[in-house]
């Protein structure tokens, strides 16, 4: 996750609920996230946030007869006249903030699983996880949807592997992996 206030980032989705778009590159599974939901948050939130200004200064502008017309003349009239659009409005732009923050945050992040464990790819750095680092995963490793979680450094790192997003053949290929890594590595508390 970027490095936002602890807080914004327990509330904000993590980049990995939407990995859905997978390729194998020799013995490695790269997921990465759709750049449909990247360009979709990143265009929805400034659209969000245009939309509350236009509305609280439309509304604005509309109803300066109106207040004259009940004794709000003075701005704080208008104000009160138009507090309800206002409060409107201030929610689409905290909507707007709030899908950005989630578009930029999910911007050019990727993970990568291989033999040797996984490497978390963001705009702010790279985290390796070894497989060692695994604290947990699903009870069934061989289905068509399984989690592995790691954690390292302070850092933790869940990653859901879904057929329906990446097909058969990788799913099968993750499978194979992780199923091999934990082999190898007992100490995980993993079990197959």
């Amino acid at each position: 996750m970027p490095p936002f206030h602890p807080l914004l980032a327990d509330l904000l989705p993590t980049p990995t609920e939407f990995l859905t778009v997978g390729k194998a590159v020799g013995a490695e599974i790269t997921l990465t996230v759709s750049p449909g939901y990247t360009t979709g948050f990143l265009v929805a939130g400034p659209l969000l946030i245009l939309a509350g200004v236009v509305l609280v200064s439309v509304m604005y502008g509309r109803v300066k007869y109106f207040a004259l017309e009940y004794g709000y003349g003075t701005g704080w009239g208008r104000i009160k006249a138009v507090l309800h659009y206002i409060v409107l409005g201030a929610l689409l732009v905290g909507g707007g903030l709030l899908l950005g923050v989630i578009g930029w945050g999910n911007l050019g992040y990727s993970v990568i699983l291989s033999a040797s464990g996984l490497t978390e790819i963001q705009r702010t750095g790279t985290n390796n996880y070894r497989w060692d680092d695994l604290k947990a995963a699903s009870e069934r490793i061989k289905s068509t949807d399984f989690w592995l979680s790691f954690e390292a450094n302070g850092k933790k790192c869940r990653v859901q592997f879904q057929q329906q997003n990446l097909g058969a053949e990788l799913q099968d290929q993750a499978i194979k992996i992780t199923e091999e890594a934990i082999r190898r590595h007992p100490g995980t508390g993993v079990s197959l």
